[in-house]
């Protein structure tokens, strides 16, 4: 029975995989690399907590790859200019 169940999961979990590396190439290639949030937050200068915050409101693009999130440099970028404050002194 695991037997049977274990080789019913190995051709969806290659085909995972095989999207998974499909996607991630693709977008590596089009704007460098993918961030994680770990990378995101850091270069934001933000606590991993308030980009969480962010991602839940949907304030600033994200990637998501099954479980994973990943970030693009033109999404951190985006998110940057979007928070931007014009005032006048």
């Amino acid at each position: 029975m695991e037997t049977e169940l274990i080789n019913n999961l190995i051709p969806e979990i290659i085909f995972k995989k095989e999207i998974f590396e499909y996607i991630n190439e693709r977008i590596s290639i089009q704007d460098g690399r993918l961030f994680t949030i770990e990378e995101a937050a850091k270069k934001l200068n933000l606590k991993i907590s308030k980009l969480r915050q962010a991602i839940f409101k949907k304030e600033i693009a994200y990637i998501k790859l099954g479980a994973l999130i990943r970030f693009r440099n033109a999404d951190i970028q985006n998110y940057i200019d979007k928070n931007v404050k014009n005032y006048v002194l």
